[in-house]
């Protein structure tokens, strides 16, 4: 071999020595994910990525971007809402619901579930979140394919948003709407179309989080609203949702899936979003104020000339019973109801279900308040009698009270003798009141929450079963028949604790001056109802008393006649 042929082979194998050394040790690594401060979801491997996210090859087309030169808005209505899209960012811009007023003297002004801010994201955008950051999808023009759509009931129809980065990767959107229900359901497409393997994050958001606006119906203490938690809540398997409120939420939290929704709320209407499969997390971060903005995320990766989708639902409406049902029955747990809810929960639907045939909730209310008391006579009735023949015994405790005023012990020895000896238990007028503490709170949670007495009238003056009552007239009912209650009730304790107790209708009626009046209607319709049973009683504890009295009468000449003979 001549010399020419040994310096070509001697070139060929210090080439290959110089490419081998640089890929192994001088080759920039592959880019990775932003690194969290939280736990969450490893990045997908291809083969083990669900089919409606499997990860396919697409034909290499030449780079070039896809984008639109101006905004444009398309308007959506149904027979629940009508809303608004924008193409910059492929997000949604408005969304009112049709069913339901922000102010009840103003037709028009119907609830806006985006609050706009002047600066942040919208709900729906969808960013992928490399190494180097976000790639600034949810600021694009993206290009829309689909029109204005009107549905009618049992339709269906979708709107794509499409873009392209100049570096190839290219995001499709798909909106899909339904007339007959408050989902909608969104698939993030995203495409490599360029020659390096991308890793990273899909986010889909719902921002800001739901707020009522300035000067709303939040802003006044005399709403029911105010009484509502407002804020993000997160829920996983069958418990009850934890709460993620703004003012401890420090920068974002992610929580690892598998995970049933998460959702932004107000004491009325929720905005929730939930995963398609269990490889996708959840993420909550304070925006402004204390505003708490969700989303769902997935982690990504892409080899050159592959495809992946992200696929959720949203459920955006009103927290009412069957519409969240239609959607997804773990959404109920959006509706607040208490430690008693599996109480509260057949109270509502008895409301509905008697709304159907009288048309009015204050009827209602009144109905379910009357069907609870006379499910509640026996106890009442227990614990009344009870109370009756502790009261007859209460000048022999006031007069063991003096006796013994200095030896506590030997006094409280001495009236359990005395209820031993008249047959009397003490707590036999407290267990039944104990009974009914439940239901009392799960029907107070119930009326309190309920989006069915939002702006609901009953008669006269009343026009929302939701708010104050304007003129007060109901607090100052129910406090009146509070006070006939209390003058109606034995007295079994202490004097003076008895007159304490004549306060509790003053301060009772000041709390409720500000509580909704579908509350104030329940309580004075029990009161009355707890007066007309307590007059019953009484009359009729006096004819058995009389009666009594009258056989003890006729006995007497029978055991006078005994004793003679």
């Amino acid at each position: 071999m001549d010399d020419q042929g040994k310096r070509l082979i001697v070139a060929l194998v210090i080439s290959f020595a110089f490419l081998f050394v640089y890929q192994r040790y001088l080759l920039p690594p592959a880019p990775t994910t932003v690194e969290e401060t939280a736990k969450e979801t490893g990045p997908a491997a291809v083969e083990k990525i669900s089919p409606a996210q499997e990860t396919r090859a697409v034909p290499y087309e030449p780079l070039k971007g896809i984008a639109a030169t101006d905004e444009r808005i398309i308007n959506i209505s149904t027979p629940l809402y009508r809303a608004r899209l924008s193409n910059r960012g492929g997000v949604i811009s408005s969304f009112k619901l049709t069913r339901y007023r922000q102010d009840i003297k103003d037709p028009e002004s119907l609830v806006e579930m985006v609050r706009v801010m002047e600066e942040g994201l919208l709900p729906m955008a969808a960013e992928f979140i490399a190494a180097g950051g976000p790639l600034g999808f949810s600021q694009a023009l993206f290009q829309i394919e689909g029109t204005d759509l009107t549905l009618q009931a049992g339709q269906n129809d979708k709107i794509i948003f499409r873009y392209r980065t100049a570096e190839g990767l290219e995001m499709v959107k798909t909106l899909t709407f339904f007339a007959d229900t408050y989902r909608v359901e969104i698939s993030v497409k995203l495409q490599n179309r360029s020659e390096q393997t991308l890793r990273g994050r899909t986010t889909l958001v719902w921002a800001p989080g739901l707020e009522p606006p300035e000067g709303g119906e939040k802003s006044s203490m005399f709403s029911a609203s105010r009484y509502g938690y407002q804020g993000a809540l997160y829920q996983e398997g069958g418990g009850r949702p934890d709460k993620v409120k703004g003012r401890k939420l420090e920068g974002q939290r992610n929580f690892e899936g598998p995970f049933n929704w998460i959702a932004s709320e107000d004491m009325y209407f929720v905005a929730a979003l939930m995963p398609s499969d269990d490889s996708m997390g959840a993420l909550a971060r304070k925006g402004s104020g204390d505003r708490v903005e969700v989303g769902v995320f997935a982690q990504l990766e892409l080899p050159p000339g592959t495809a992946a989708s992200m696929d959720a639902a949203a459920y955006i409406g009103p927290k009412e019973m069957s519409s969240l049902k239609a959607v997804s029955e773990s959404l109920v747990k959006t509706i607040e109801l208490g430690i008693f809810g599996f109480i509260a929960k057949p109270i509502l639907d008895m409301l509905n279900y008697f709304y159907k045939y009288v048309g009015n909730y204050g009827l209602s209310i009144i109905i379910v308040s009357a069907l609870i008391k006379i499910v509640f006579i026996p106890f009442s009735t227990i614990s009344h009698r009870s109370m009756k023949k502790m009261s007859k015994l209460q000048p022999k405790i006031n007069a063991l009270r003096d006796r013994y005023k200095k030896d506590r012990d030997k006094l409280n020895q001495e009236i359990m003798k005395l209820y031993q000896e008249n047959k009397v238990n003490p707590a036999s007028g407290c267990l039944p009141i104990l009974v009914q503490i439940p239901v009392f709170f799960a029907l107070y949670r119930a009326l309190l929450g309920a989006i069915e007495l939002r702006h609901a009238p009953f008669y006269f003056w009343i026009t929302d079963l939701s708010a104050k009552d304007p003129i007060y007239i109901t607090p100052i009912i129910m406090g009146a028949t509070m006070v006939l209650q209390q003058k109606m009730t034995p007295v079994t304790g202490d004097p003076r604790q008895a007159k304490l107790m004549m306060f509790m209708p003053v301060v009772f009626t000041a709390l409720f001056l500000s509580f909704p009046s579908g509350l104030v209607v329940y309580w004075t319709v029990n009161n009355v109802l707890t007066v007309a049973h307590q007059y019953w009683m009484n009359k009729s504890l006096k004819l058995e008393e009389a009666g009594a009295e009258a056989i003890a009468e006729a006995e007497e000449p029978k055991k006078e006649k005994k004793k003679k003979k």
